[in-house]
């Protein structure tokens, strides 16, 4: 007796319903992140949100980062008590400059997510040293650079590898099985 072949294979998922279950599970982990950053008392924390945006940036294109980046950055402007929406601006910024690198220029590896995520984690650091201390002339406003904010960074470019891998792998199971397609030649037109 001769088996149907089509009866042992599971039907295909529609690209539309992977995507929807993809950004439900990114908004998952957006949660969980908010939740962790928030726990805890008032010791120097990872910014969990800034490299699980900065890495959903690598496979996303630049409108979607920058939603994403937007949404992490205010949720980090509520968690450390900062002004509503410097973060989130910076992020928004970040993650579409980010997803535009990883388009056009860079290869998707974690090399150049480190760098990437190093280069807008050092901007970050200082402008918010600058803005929120140094331009102030607080007394010991010295003592927040290297009691605060450096093991804060310190602490989040160390979580970005684990949250790097988290994404890579929600992006190879949940990720679009969409090939870009090549144009064909056009016979009528008349090459040099």
């Amino acid at each position: 007796m001769k088996k149907n072949s089509n009866a042992s294979e599971s039907p295909a998922v529609k690209p539309q319903v992977k995507t929807a279950i993809k950004w439900t599970v990114f908004a998952v982990f957006t949660v969980f992140m908010y939740t962790a950053s928030t726990s805890g008392g008032a010791s120097s924390k990872a910014l969990l949100l800034f490299p699980f945006a900065a890495a959903v940036a690598v496979y996303e294109s630049e409108i979607p980062s920058a939603i994403l980046g937007s949404a992490a950055g205010l949720l980090l402007d509520v968690s450390l008590g900062k002004l509503t929406g410097f973060t989130a601006l910076l992020m928004c910024l970040f993650c579409a400059g980010i997803s535009a690198l990883f388009s056009r220029l860079l290869r998707k590896n974690i090399v150049n997510y480190l760098l990437a995520f190093s280069l807008a984690g050092g901007i970050y650091l200082y402008l918010d040293y600058y803005f929120y201390y140094k331009i102030w002339g607080y007394e010991g406003y010295r003592l927040v650079l290297t009691h605060r904010l450096i093991p804060s960074a310190l602490k989040t470019l160390a979580w970005s590898l684990p949250v790097f891998g988290a994404v890579y792998l929600i992006e190879r199971l949940c990720g679009s099985s969409r090939k870009p397609k090549l144009e064909e030649q056009d016979k009528n037109i008349e090459r040099v």
